[in-house]
């Protein structure tokens, strides 16, 4: 009896390759669509950063007691899955009509709206606008930070690696997780403390500095929606004007060649016509 015998054969990834500091803003300067990418990736950490810790600070003071913090968390967890699983349904469909800029373009206008309005309802006070108010518009606008990223930012921004080349999607790819997130949520967080340090008056709370952080979040807007129009050119299709010329021109002596011949054969049936008569 033959005995077979299985060979198995095992691959063995490569580690990723992970890059210093240096070597990530060397590799993002050397194409403009990288720092697109890495721009988008740090301005949405800085306005995830500059939110959420408010917002945190308005639920402590709302719900002082952790049981029920930690109730309100779960919560807003489950509705954060129940709205990104939705949306994640409808977002091919999203995709295909608006196409992939104004795709991207959906999570800086949804949250840039939601954190104005959050903003607004801080800076009137409690008295116009009572707190547990302003906590439900800023818990709106958290779920909008995250629904929107799992959804559409990061599919936006993995779809954008597709028209650059191999090594935009190793080594870019690498400089665009160091540089953007981790630099975005270092800057959001040093820019709060320093407010809260000039301008967070005796109590150092970190409400005193809201219309300072709503103009720092309008700026990383303004630069994520930029980054976005310089990578929406990377899915515009050029219109190639087609010369049509050459085939005008031949259609034109093919008229020519066919109106002779129809004039030769008229006139050839005119001699015709003319000798039979000559005969009779």
């Amino acid at each position: 009896e033959e005995t077979g015998k299985v060979q198995i054969t095992m691959k063995f990834e490569k580690p990723k390759q992970k890059l210093t500091l240096r070597e990530s803003m060397k590799e993002l300067m050397q194409s403009k669509e990288l720092k697109a990418m890495a721009t988008m990736v740090f301005c949405y950490n800085v306005c995830v950063e500059l939110t959420e810790v408010l917002w945190k600070s308005i639920l402590r003071k709302q719900y002082p007691s952790k049981s029920l913090y930690m109730e309100y968390m779960a919560n807003f967890s489950q509705t954060v899955g129940t709205v990104a699983f939705l949306l994640q349904l409808i977002a091919p469909g999203i995709l295909n009509v608006f196409g992939w800029r104004g795709t991207a373009m959906i999570p800086p206008v949804t949250m840039g709206v939601l954190a104005i309005a959050f903003f607004a309802a801080i800076i009137a006070g409690e008295d116009k606008i009572p707190l547990a108010q302003a906590l439900l518009i800023g818990t709106v606008q958290n779920v909008a930070n995250k629904v929107t990223k799992y959804s559409l930012f990061d599919p936006c921004k993995e779809m954008a690696y597709i028209p650059l080349g191999p090594d935009a999607k190793t080594k870019g790819k690498a400089a665009v997780d160091v540089l953007g997130a981790r630099l975005g949520r270092s800057m959001g967080s040093a820019s709060q403390q320093l407010l809260v340090f000039l301008v967070g008056g005796a109590s150092g709370s970190i409400v005193n500095c809201t219309p300072y952080l709503g103009v720092c979040y309008v700026a990383a807007i303004a630069m994520w929606s930029n980054a976005v129009g310089t990578l929406g050119k990377l899915f515009v299709t050029p219109e190639v004007k087609v010369d049509n010329t050459p085939k005008l021109e031949s259609i034109g002596q093919a008229i020519t060649i066919i109106k002779r011949i129809e004039d030769a054969k008229s006139e050839k049936r005119k001699n015709g016509n003319g000798k039979k008569q000559a005969k009779k």
